[in-house]
């Protein structure tokens, strides 16, 4: 009979014991999801700041051949010299502006205008003539960064 009772008071003990770091572990789940649902919410922000962003432009590539450009073909008309990452755009966007193109997973600096860049065209420089008429012209997703 003691040996039951004490049985049972061992199992009640264990019970109570159980219970409570299973209520420990509850207090601690609810409130790491009560965390990932706040990053959450910032992580969809920033989605919809990004998305907000993004535009669709027509690309195409020029050098700094003189059949291509002015008087002055290796300076761009911000009278900054051409490097790759250099872009014509349309003046909507001031000089400066900082656009990533994830077709080249790369952002571009608009640093120069052209005649007939216009909207949402665009114009990326490269170095070599090759490449330019490889690159053709093509309709990409790029995301407007600022400046």
């Amino acid at each position: 009979m003691k040996m039951r009772r004490l049985l049972l008071v061992l199992i009640f003990a264990f019970l109570i014991g159980y219970t409570l770091f299973l209520g420990v572990k509850v207090i601690d789940v609810s409130k790491r999801y009560q965390e990932l649902e706040t990053r959450t919410d910032e992580l969809e922000k920033k989605l919809k700041e990004i998305q907000g962003r993004k535009i669709t432009v027509i690309a195409t590539a020029y050098t700094s051949s003189r059949r291509e450009c002015d008087d002055t073909p290796f300076i761009t008309a911000s009278g900054k010299k051409v490097f790759w990452g250099v872009i014509a755009a349309d003046p909507k966007f001031p000089f400066g502006t900082k656009i990533y193109i994830p077709y080249f997973k790369k952002t571009f600096i608009v640093l120069d205008r052209g005649g007939a860049i216009k909207g949402n065209r665009i114009d990326i420089w490269m170095a070599n003539r090759k490449d330019a008429i490889k690159f053709g012209k093509k309709k990409l997703t790029a995301y407007v960064l600022g400046r």
